[in-house]
Order: C-alpha cells, then structure tokens, then sequence
C-alpha cells in the first residue's frame, strides 16, 4: 500500500486588531496551540504591541497574563503555567551577538515553549522552525498583525490557527501549497 503525504499546509494570516483586548485575543488563540519545545519570534518597532500580544499568548497557555511583562532590562522571565514559558526581550542586545549574553540551551529547551521579542537580534541562533509573527502600527489603537510558519512544526501551528473574521479584520491569508 503506498502512502502519499499530503501537502504541508503554508499559512500566513494578516490580521488587523483595533484594541489592546482584540490583540490580547489573538495573542490567546496562538497560544492554545503552542506545545514544549515550540519558538514564537516576534518582530516590530518599539510600541507595536509585541508584549500585548505575548500577555495573550500567555493567557491561552494557561499562565497568568498579568505577571507578563517586558524583559527589556532584565532580558529573559519565565512563567509557570501548563508547559513552562521563556520570554526573552533582544531590544538591548544590538550589536551584540544575541548568544554571548543569554544561555542558547534554556532559550530552547524542548521542555519549554520560547517567545521572543525583537527576533532580529537573534538571526544566528534563531532555529529555523517557528512561528514568526510581525506587528506594525496602523493608527493609534490599530496593529496590523501577520503570522507565519517556518519549518514543519511552524507551518504545523499554522494549519490549526484560525483567525475569526467577524472579530478582526483579516487582511489577507495564504492558502495550502500543493
């Protein structure tokens, strides 16, 4: 009997939130989805709504999204929850190879589900399988939000996440590569 694989799904959804809840519920959708040993890598310029998103993230892993605050000055937290969380802030680390400050192994453990604000800073130890995540302003209170798998457990969480229209404006989403 021969099996065929069926094509990996290659998702990408932009969406638009108008609030910091709308971005909080994104963020918590994700975050059901995640699994140990998963890496969330976010990008956008300062105030974009990285840690907004990550205290969603945060919520939908079970943790408490009120103990979720910016590493910037201290560059990594952990929150306990269902799997433990690593939540690393690259913002100080221009310049400055990401793996000279922070310990490449905890960041990540199999055991633990990684996110990362400032991704760019990380480009040369950053696994190349992971679910990226760009934010930019739109207006004051609006984020324009894109998600995308890399490698096969990225493109993985991809397949599952479903971004609801009637709650946010969904600008575009790829569909299955065949």
């Amino acid at each position: 009997m021969s099996h065929r694989q069926s094509p990996i799904v290659n998702r990408q959804f932009e969406a638009v939130t108008a609030s910091v809840e709308e971005t909080h519920a994104l963020g918590e959708q994700l975050g059901r989805l995640l699994q140990p040993g998963d890496v969330v890598a976010l990008r956008g310029e300062l105030g974009s709504g990285k840690t907004t998103l990550i205290q969603g993230i945060a919520k939908g892993l079970g943790c408490d999204p009120h103990r979720v605050k910016s590493p910037t000055f201290v560059l990594m937290r952990e929150y306990s929850g269902p799997a433990p969380v690593v939540h690393i802030d690259g913002y100080r680390l221009s310049g400055a190879p990401a793996a000279a400050w922070l310990d490449v192994d905890l960041m990540f453990s199999p055991s633990k589900i990684t996110l990362i604000e400032w991704a760019e800073r990380f480009e040369g130890v950053l696994p190349s399988d992971h679910v990226e995540i760009s934010l930019a302003h739109v207006s004051t209170n609006r984020r324009r939000i894109t998600f995308r798998g890399t490698g096969a457990r990225g493109q993985a969480v991809m397949s599952q996440f479903q971004v609801p229209g009637s709650r946010f404006q969904v600008v575009a989403k790829a569909e299955p590569e065949t």
